[in-house]
């Protein structure tokens, strides 16, 4: 009998597995693809533009609101159209960390051999999150190293991807200003 409920167990945590894997895809997909399309729709930009951008996002990072300048958009709106890719990215990013630790024994301990080495420094857990602020403005770490710093020091998913968004911010907004100024020694 005991047998029976284990293998009952063991399948109701593998189809909440596949549930939790279906929501986060919906959620990334829609910060990723639904939202910028729908805020082009309401801003009458052409989708093609939309797309561009996002594609220009998801390679060139907060450099990509320069991209959207480009493209005729709007630079309040291209940060926004930029955040919510990134925000999709990031979520994308600690899903797929989660889902690893929860599947691999191996990175499981490896993320318990980490917090045991970073239990003594409380300041780290308290503050640590706010490093991700100008982490995100690093080349070549930024959009995509950043949720994984995050998910490494496992400090809590809301306040990173705020402090994540906050410097992608900053960083877009550096971008637009600059951008608004070579266009505007160019004319």
């Amino acid at each position: 009998m005991s047998e029976r409920r284990e293998g009952f167990r063991n399948m109701c945590r593998m189809h909440l597995g596949y549930l939790h894997l279906g929501i986060a895809a919906l959620v990334v997909l829609s910060f990723v693809i639904l939202i910028p399309l729908t805020i082009g729709a309401l801003f009458d930009i052409p989708q093609p533009a939309i797309l561009a951008l996002i594609s220009a996002t998801l390679i060139f990072q907060a450099l990509a609101v320069a991209a959207g300048i480009g493209f005729g958009i709007d630079p309040v709106v291209a940060i926004i159209l930029t955040t919510s890719v990134a925000v999709g990215v990031m979520i994308a990013i600690l899903q797929i960390c989660d889902l690893f630790s929860e599947s691999s024994s191996r990175v499981a301990g490896w993320l318990d051999r980490i917090a045991k080495r970073t239990e003594r420094y409380d300041f780290l857990h308290h503050y640590g999150v706010i490093m991700l602020i100008p982490i995100i403005w690093i080349p070549g770490i930024a959009l995509y190293g950043s949720p994984i710093i995050a998910w490494i020091f496992q400090w809590k998913e809301i306040p990173a991807i705020i402090c994540m968004v906050t410097g992608w911010l900053m960083a877009s907004a550096l971008v637009a200003a600059g951008a608004l100024g070579v266009i505007s020694i160019l004319s």
